[in-house]
């Protein structure tokens, strides 16, 4: 067998987990050539590996697919590629080979996720991107990136369990362990369909039966959607500043992708996804840490992502797979420049940061160009992607469901009774809000705030390597904008596989609308400055719950009712044991053994929980 076959029979995933290994294990400063060769490979084998080629194994009773090309593989596979190689860059400079371990094993996991052919590889590499995601929070440093880590990874094990719970029961009720087929109808207007192997419909975005609705909360955990994403603003910004680059990139993502292969169509997700992108800007304008503020705009920007994948055609995929491409780039472009003015000030607050306009002219640049990009600004990447999703939004007739009344008039059946044009108005709304939090504030209050020192002759921008992959980003937004037919070639549903014409963005009333709305956008920036200087105050989000309240619970009520309960817990682990032993003997005297009574060995919470399931068995039996 040649090299090239090796290479293209082997999970193109599995050469980045080998790298995070060899990164962990290689003396001095060899780890560093590794961060940057591992990547490289793994891309030149997402493209040589072949179409129609499928690596599987017989487990038990089932065929495991441990790689595959789906239709949105290429595009996820390649971008998470190219992040892992641009964040292993801008992390050159320093020592971080624990950090860079955890990063190569969680993009070689977000990888594995998808180019896997069935729910059980899929749910192996879910779970080592969250051990990975872990290392990369943890290698932070200091008590909040350990208690911030902590958190992070009992929600994902959390949400983990709820989707083996959900795939359980998919398989047990004769649901296919393979994730199903892809295809779509003779225009990108039409609805996407998908299949199982054997042809028939895929149930699993119908929500008829509870282990979908467990798969889907389960991924959506992973999303970042309300109320189970409050983890991503309280870990990412706690990480170094080249690990919440790392993070910025691979989950939220992954989970779009999960969402695309297993939930394309499901009406329910398009309301979700418009509530994610409010939610997201809401809490982005009320806060006052830089990071934090790009954190929760993660969830804005998944949440057009997410809405597309509800809405359901061939051009709504193509729009949440192509933004999640360019989410990638310009959310890393960024977090770079958040993090190099960290790197360099040390400060993470936009009221002590203002005035390094001069100090620090590339990271500015860098960070103006990605503030456009998520802006959707004419000429950079996002306008040419965001575009198909508020497009396909707006054509509410080819995938928001109906039904007749008993009249015989036709109503609308969207999840939760809602118009479906609320959903285009809420995205387009959320478009004037991005530019608001991300596309002005986070430069305005970094770089402008304050004027710059008289004869500011500082050098504050980060080291080259920091700044070469800041302009490597800052390049491909805007390349992007520019010409973005490159991308729009390996998108699930292109001309060279759905016989359809490419989408054009540049057209005059996309032109046109966008550049209104961001002039307004930017007006009413302006005009309600005063309004949105922030004070250090801080946010309280739905981790309140688990945070705040879980312990309060414990230390106020579970806890002193377990210190009531201590004289019948001694009484039952230690008097009856006492009594057993006087009356009926623990042992033979005879064989030389002691009768004395040995305490039987039941803790407090256990004797509780004990207490509380005869509890809930009596009021099942009797309560009728």
């Amino acid at each position: 067998m040649s090299a090239l076959s090796v290479l293209t029979h082997t999970p193109p995933g599995f050469y980045l987990i080998v790298g995070a290994l060899l990164i962990a294990s290689s003396p001095g400063k060899l780890h560093k050539m590794w961060s940057l060769v591992a990547p490289l490979v793994t891309l030149a084998v997402i493209w040589m590996f072949p179409t129609d080629q499928r690596l599987a194994f017989e487990w038990l009773d089932y065929r495991l697919i441990v790689a595959q090309v789906n239709l949105p593989t290429r595009a996820f596979a390649t971008i998470f590629s190219i992040m892992a190689f641009a964040g292993a860059l801008f992390a050159y400079n320093q020592d971080r080979r624990v950090e860079l371990s955890g990063a190569m094993l969680y993009a070689g996991s977000a990888i594995g996720v998808t180019f896997a052919g069935d729910l059980m590889t899929l749910f192996i590499f879910w779970e080592l991107m969250a051990i990975g995601s872990t290392v990369v929070v943890w290698a932070g440093g200091g008590e909040a990136a350990r208690k911030a880590g902590r958190r992070y990874v009992n929600v994902h094990l959390v949400g983990g369990a709820i989707l083996m719970a959900g795939i359980a029961l998919h398989v047990t009720a004769g649901g296919s362990l393979a994730l199903p087929q892809m295809s779509m109808g003779a225009t990108l207007d039409d609805p996407v369909a998908l299949t199982t192997r054997g042809g028939a419909p895929w149930t699993l975005p119908q929500l008829d039966s509870p282990g979908a609705w467990l798969m889907l909360i389960g991924v959506l955990i992973n999303a970042g959607a309300p109320p189970f994403g409050s983890w991503l603003p309280d870990a990412y910004p706690e990480a170094s500043p080249s690990g919440t680059v790392f993070l910025s990139a691979f989950t939220t993502k992954t989970s779009v992708y999960v969402l695309i292969v297993l939930f394309a169509g499901c009406n329910v997700l398009v309301w979700v996804g418009s509530l994610m992108a409010v939610y997201g800007i809401v809490y982005a304008i009320l806060e006052n840490d830089m990071r934090r503020i790009l954190a929760y705009s993660i969830v804005n920007q998944v949440g057009f992502m997410v809405c597309a994948v509800g809405i359901g055609t061939g051009l709504s995929v193509n729009g949440a797979t192509a933004h999640a491409f360019a989410h990638i780039i310009y959310k890393a472009l960024l977090l770079m420049s958040a993090g190099s003015v960290l790197y360099m000030t040390g400060k993470r607050k936009c009221t002590d940061l203002g005035g390094l306009y001069k100090a620090m002219p590339v990271t500015m640049w860098c960070g103006i160009i990605g503030a456009l990009a998520i802006s959707a600004m004419p000429l950079t990447s996002g306008f040419t992607t965001k575009s198909m999703i508020t497009d396909a939004s707006a054509q509410i007739h080819l995938w928001a469901p109906t039904e007749l009344t008993a009249s015989g008039e036709t109503v609308w059946a969207t999840s939760f009774g809602l118009h479906p044009s609320i959903a285009w108005f809420v995205l387009v709304a959320a478009s004037a809000g991005v530019f608001l939090h991300a596309g002005i504030k986070f430069p305005w209050f970094v770089f402008f705030q304050k004027p710059a020192p008289a004869n500011d002759d500082r050098k504050l921008d980060p080291p080259k390597n920091m700044q070469a992959a800041m302009l490597l980003f800052s390049l491909a937004c805007v390349a992007i904008g520019i010409v973005p037919g490159p991308l729009y070639e390996f998108l699930p549903f292109n001309p060279q596989n759905a016989g359809v014409e490419h989408y054009h963005a540049y057209n005059y009333a996309h032109v046109v609308n966008q550049l209104q709305l961001l002039l307004f956008s930017g007006l009413a920036f302006f005009l309600l400055l005063g309004l949105l200087k922030r004070t250090l105050t801080i946010t309280l989000d739905f981790d309140w719950i688990y945070r705040r309240m879980f312990p309060g619970l414990w230390q106020w009520i579970f806890r002193p009712l377990l210190l009531a309960a201590e004289p019948f817990h001694r009484g039952a682990t230690q008097a009856l044991p006492r009594i057993a032993a006087k009356e009926f003997g623990a042992g033979s005297r005879a064989a030389g053994e002691d009768n004395s009574y040995r305490p039987w060995g039941v803790g407090r919470t256990v004797l509780l929980l004990t207490v509380v399931l005869l509890a809930f068995l009596v009021l099942n039996l009797f309560g009728d």
